[in-house]
């Protein structure tokens, strides 16, 4: 991208309200489908076994994370080709098909939608970073990534007024579906037509962003390979990178948590019996969810102009505690096997309610904009010459995570989950403060100019110093 026409954008913040609204859009959609996969899965194969397994809901979740996982190895090559925007686009289109395949639900074209959406994912993260840099420069991408949050995520609420409104069209004359949530064909097809509506719109607005940079970008510094084998090579050396395999851990907590609050929980409340008559459930969580994602956003909006690097050591405390808190009332609520089969099983101490329910999904939704500011944050900064490959790095091993959790969860009860992620939890809040600790001691030495910027840069190959030096 030519920096002859880049120039100072006043008013940056419209910009990541327009990236926000865009991924408010295709996100909607897909949020009201993870809600409810494992329960849509489930219905169509109590009615014809033949047609699809009872558990696939989450085996094509475990399919769509690993072709997302392998995916992202290659499309941050597009960058080098396309502009952000359009790789943004291609992401609403592969959403669009996902969608489009449950007018015709059958096992083999599940998993292999399953796949496309995976593809889905990898684009439109690499697509939405790629955009993020080209309008924000260090001073504000704490900012402008908390407010493109902001907006993205009221998708989970927009997701949960869909369906309700499908489920609202479809209930019997005793107000009920079924003795527990249940989907017929019609409301299949009408709920994901109404979807794949949402991922079109979605792809239009992402092809009519603005084109223009901001003057002293972050993208500018990204140094980009000529061909697509040195792409590749990239993309393995920084997978393999002392810095990112330090975040490991780190990335691979927010894979499993993301998987977590988007399918495990929806799912686990509608297979609880003393919910099972309050159809509007998935719409409650969507609500609480959007409520504590733009409180979190906001916070960190107002904090990072207030505290310098907020984003870094003060957002995880926070975030560490909040994620402590949901793992706590999981357990304390959630019956032990809702999360695989419909059971009338107590929980411990909580009897659910939906009061309850709107506490725990308020919660997730701070941890998830949370996660997602965190991750942005230091994998922009990890290494800035191959900013779009660290962010591809980071979605790798996210696809890893959630992939093996979702093969698995046929066989996981609550109380498994809340030990695996808050162990996890724990080493990546350390690996994360290190990271964090080393970051801005560079930028102090560079301040102090004690070393030289290209040092703080450790370019990653000669080919690059060469690039930088030219």
């Amino acid at each position: 991208m030519c920096m002859e026409n880049a120039r100072i954008e006043p008013k940056m913040s419209k910009k990541g309200g327009t990236l926000g609204l865009a991924s408010l859009i295709v996100w909607a959609s897909y949020d009201a489908a993870a809600f409810v996969s494992e329960s849509v899965i489930h219905s169509v194969n109590g009615r014809d076994q033949e047609r699809i397994g009872s558990h696939d809901g989450y085996y094509g979740l475990a399919v769509s994370n690993a072709f997302y996982m392998l995916s992202t190895l290659a499309v941050p090559s597009l960058m080098s080709y396309f502009r952000s925007k359009w790789i943004l686009a291609l992401s609403g289109a592969f959403f669009t098909f996902y969608y489009l395949s449950f007018q015709y639900l059958n096992r083999y074209l599940y998993f292999f939608a399953c796949a496309v959406l995976g593809m889905a994912f990898s684009s439109y993260n690499v697509g939405f970073s790629g955009y993020l840099t080209e309008f924000s420069t260090r001073q504000t991408i704490e900012r402008n990534q908390a407010m493109s949050w902001a907006v993205s995520c009221i998708s989970v609420f927009v997701g949960g007024i869909v369906n309700f409104a499908v489920t609202s069209a479809n209930l019997d004359e005793h107000g009920i579906v079924s003795k527990y949530r249940e989907y017929s064909d019609t409301d299949i097809r009408y709920l994901y037509a109404a979807l794949a509506l949402l991922g079109v719109m979605g792809m239009a607005i992402f092809s009519f962003l603005p084109n223009r940079e901001v003057e002293d970008n972050i993208a500018a510094s990204c140094v980009r390979c000529k061909t697509l084998n040195e792409q590749i090579k990239v993309m393995f050396t920084v997978l393999f990178h002392k810095r990112v395999l330090i975040l490991v851990p780190f990335y691979l907590y927010i894979g499993l948590f993301f998987s977590f609050w988007i399918s495990i929980i929806p799912t686990a409340l509608q297979f609880t019996k003393s919910l099972s008559l309050n159809v509007y459930i998935p719409a409650y969580f969507g609500a609480a969810f959007t409520m504590g994602s733009v409180i979190m956003s906001l916070l960190t909006m107002k904090m990072s102009s207030l505290v310098r690097n907020f984003s870094f050591k003060p957002l995880m405390i926070i975030n560490a505690i909040v994620h402590t808190l949901i793992y706590t009332l999981c357990v304390c609520m959630i019956p032990e096997w809702s999360t695989v089969r419909p059971n009338g099983e107590p929980s411990i101490f909580i009897q659910p309610s939906a009061i309850a329910v709107l506490i725990l999904a308020f919660l997730c939704g701070m941890a998830d904009a949370a996660n997602n500011t965190t991750r942005a944050v230091i994998s922009t900064l990890l290494l800035p010459t191959r900013r779009h490959y660290t962010v591809g790095a980071s979605r790798f091993y996210h696809g890893l995570s959630a992939s093996v959790l979702f093969f698995v969860s046929p066989f996981l009860s609550i109380y498994s989950y809340a030990i695996v992620l808050f162990s996890f939890l724990i080493v990546s809040t350390i690996v994360y403060w290190c990271s964090c600790e080393f970051i801005q001691g560079e930028e102090r030495k560079i301040a102090d100019n004690k070393v030289a910027p290209v040092s703080y840069l450790n370019l990653t190959s000669v080919k690059s110093l060469d690039a930088m030096k030219k």
